[in-house]
């Protein structure tokens, strides 16, 4: 499963492809090329480990995170924050230094009665 993820905070708002492993990204490139005729092109980006974060966090408790070095903070399709680490260890890191701040393999799931 391929996810759509969009930078926060970038200069350019070019999306992201997060997936579980690197065939993937080869099945999607094959078929905007072969079904859409889309040229792509594949680079990759440092980060290894992708952690929801809780949905109600606002912009400002965003930017008060204490990030480890060479990770960010995303937005997956349905708005949920996602910090992107380059390690485990950085995710571990991002634990112990933001204790009250749970980090999530999956992303939240929809309350019923919301769109």
């Amino acid at each position: 499963m391929i996810q759509l993820l969009s930078p926060r905070n970038a200069s350019t708002k070019a999306p992201l492809l997060a997936a579980v492993g690197p065939l993937q990204f080869e099945v999607v490139q094959f078929r905007l090329e072969s079904e859409y005729g889309a040229a792509s092109r594949l680079d990759s980006a440092p980060w290894t480990v992708a952690r929801w974060l809780p949905a109600e966090l606002t912009e400002t408790e965003l930017d008060a995170l204490s990030m480890p070095s060479g990770s960010q903070v995303v937005f997956d399709m349905a708005r949920n924050p996602v910090a992107l680490f380059t390690t485990e260890w950085s995710a571990k890191y991002f634990s112990d230094t933001n204790s009250k701040i749970p980090l999530s393999l999956l992303p939240p799931e929809k309350s019923e009665g919301h769109t």
